[in-house]
């Protein structure tokens, strides 16, 4: 009885964890499958903790899904709807997440090396995420001017790992990278605007073409940087 009121009183406080989730990694297997060529539904499912490493997820409807503590390595989450889903202190080292919707999600503590984020759109909770060398070349990571009474209004990726990523053309407007670590990141063509960068370190980062303006740059490391002239708003 001990353990019962302690484990309620547990996940009321930190989220459920006590919580296990509704299907086994055989059964998401399955559910997709079933689905043929059609995306399959798993939203507002609880898949927390599961291993579920090299699934092809085939473009499926994952809204308000929780994957938190989820394995997730190599998955194919292409063009897949991750709107709201919870995905915190999980892996997607080396996920193709390319094209896919991640709109008011939160993903704090998540190692995402190496993944493949391209043309994505992504608004919500990324902090502390590890994203060295990851791929989000053209991703939509701008305020979303017109919902700013939900929450997340625009994309936070403060105290993160974004070393080598590739952020070619990337918007970022009002984005919040603030005490983020980009060294040697491309950041060729991205959009900056008003985007909050304070304590941020750009060391080696190619800013070529970027704009810049009315960033906050306070504290901002930005030695031996790539293109400081040809970026729009920066000064020296």
């Amino acid at each position: 009885m001990k353990l019962v009121i302690w484990c309620f009183s547990f996940s009321v406080v930190f989220g459920a964890f006590c919580q296990a989730a509704e299907l086994t990694r055989e059964q998401v297997i399955a559910l997709i499958d079933k689905a043929n060529q059609n995306p399959p539904s798993l939203k507002n499912r609880d898949l927390s903790g599961l291993d579920l490493s090299g699934i092809d997820f085939k473009r499926a409807d994952l809204f308000s899904a929780n994957l938190n503590r989820c394995n997730l390595d190599s998955t194919i989450l292409h063009d897949a709807n991750l709107n709201r889903a919870q995905i915190r202190h999980a892996t997607l080292r080396n996920a193709d997440i390319s094209k896919a919707s991640l709109y008011a999600v939160f993903m704090e503590n998540t190692d995402m090396t190496g993944a493949n984020l391209s043309g994505s759109r992504i608004i919500g909770v990324l902090n502390s995420v590890n994203l060295t060398g990851s791929d989000l070349t053209g991703a939509n990571m701008g305020a979303d001017m017109t919902n700013q009474g939900m929450a997340p209004a625009r994309v936070e990726i403060t105290n993160a790992i974004l070393k080598d990523a590739n952020l070619t053309r990337a918007n970022l407007i009002h984005a919040k990278l603030s005490y983020s670590q980009l060294q040697g990141a491309k950041l060729n063509q991205a959009n900056l605007q008003w985007a909050d960068l304070s304590g941020a370190n750009l060391k080696n980062a190619d800013v070529t073409k970027a704009d810049f303006r009315h960033a906050e740059l306070n504290s901002a490391n930005l030695g031996k940087v790539i293109g400081f002239d040809m970026a729009i708003g920066l000064k020296k």
